[in-house]
């Protein structure tokens, strides 16, 4: 009798201790599903282009997180209910939203950030349809047409070839030829004799040339014919030399070495940590703010977009030294729409001139933000 009281007790305290375990792991769960969870989020701009490296943080608390390249961010062990949300970046004004967390769900929101004004001077890059840099006039005409094969800077660009024969590999009817002493030249599919070259709108030689000699880096455009039917007037010799095809090479003018224009989170950090210092001003701090003078940075508008007629906008971050030069090192990408803009504005930066802030009549350093806004004006053809 005694055993079977002592195995009821045992097994009644058995079950009371599990009971008692799964209550507190139901508890700690409730109580942890109740208390916090996961804020994702992505910040943008007023026009919707999303800012890398803005610092968002959890008001009352010290729970933070840095935007990264694209834009966004994660948020953890945030507290369920309203939360409210403040973002800051320098150039734009600080921002504070609420943002609804009921319990057991995970939010992906959106924060918009407006720039301060009159930060940022616009920079427009205008480009009309039928308007086309004079040099290249012809070249950009003639890709209209449909006949001929063309291959555009910004082609060349992307292939990253070093030889110039392979960037003619990938025309159809064209075989490579090795000439005698090294080289390269090539052949058009039927023709006995090799194309002639043209360098600018003029004949280079009557003979064979080592297409390898020309330097990819030197050369804006190509455009190859396979023979006289297609051959516009502009390569015709006169005396027959173009029945076995055409190579025009149009040379791309000496520009200097373009500033890499980067998205960093170490870079807008050191930034902010200068501002803090007074070691570089921004623009509501000083009597005469820095300037980019005009038409000193000038950027082309990427051919494969124009003629799809995207817009864009690329916004870069920049100090100014006290002479008015630009600080190589500071040069940052805020936000851009299309790769191929921020490769446009970083080439033009290279020629970017500015005028030094001032502050009581001395000159100092002052952190500018630059957007250049691409637009196509389509005037002309609507006349």
């Amino acid at each position: 009798m005694v055993t079977r009281v002592s195995s009821v007790m045992r097994t009644a305290r058995l079950v009371a201790a599990a009971a008692l375990l799964f209550a507190t792991l139901f508890a700690d769960d409730a109580t942890a599903q109740g208390r916090d969870g996961v804020i994702k989020a992505i910040v943008r701009d007023s026009i919707g282009t999303a800012v890398p490296f803005a610092e968002v943080a959890v008001v009352g608390s010290e729970r933070r997180a840095m935007t990264d390249a694209s834009g966004r961010f994660r948020l953890t062990d945030i507290p369920f209910g309203q939360v409210d949300l403040r973002v800051r970046r320098l150039g734009y004004r600080p921002s504070i939203s609420t943002v609804e967390f009921p319990p057991g769900t995970e939010p992906d929101v959106e924060l918009r950030i407006v720039a301060v004004p009159d930060y940022l001077p616009n920079v427009e890059v205008v480009e009309q349809r039928e308007v086309y840099d004079s040099r290249l006039a012809g070249f950009k005409a003639r890709s209209t047409k449909g006949v001929g094969h063309f291959i555009t800077r910004e082609r060349l660009e992307r292939l990253h070839s070093y030889r110039f024969t392979d960037v003619l590999r990938e025309i159809p009817g064209i075989r490579m030829r090795m000439l005698r002493g090294g080289g390269m030249t090539i052949n058009m599919r039927g023709a006995s004799c090799p194309p002639i070259v043209f360098v600018d709108g003029f004949p280079a030689a009557a003979g064979v040339v080592d297409l390898d000699m020309f330097d990819l880096k030197s050369v804006d455009g190509i455009e190859v014919y396979h023979g006289m039917a297609s051959v516009p007037p502009e390569f015709v010799t006169g005396r027959g030399l173009e029945r076995c095809g055409v190579v025009a090479i149009w040379s791309r003018p000496y520009r200097p070495k373009a500033r890499p224009v980067v998205a960093a989170a170490n870079k807008s950090k050191e930034l902010e940590r200068l501002v803090a210092s007074m070691t570089v001003y921004t623009v509501d701090q000083v009597d005469t703010p820095a300037a980019l003078i005009a038409g000193s940075a000038a950027p082309e508008y990427p051919d494969s977009l124009r003629a799809e007629g995207v817009p864009g906008r690329v916004v870069i971050e920049v100090v100014v030294n006290v002479d008015g030069t630009l600080d190589g090192e500071s040069v940052t990408l805020v936000s851009s729409t299309h790769p191929l803009f921020t490769g446009s504005v970083q080439q033009a930066l290279a020629t970017a001139k500015f005028r030094a802030a001032t502050l009581n009549a001395r000159p100092v350093r002052q952190v500018l933000h630059i957007p250049f806004v691409f637009r196509l004006d389509t005037s002309a053809s609507n006349r």
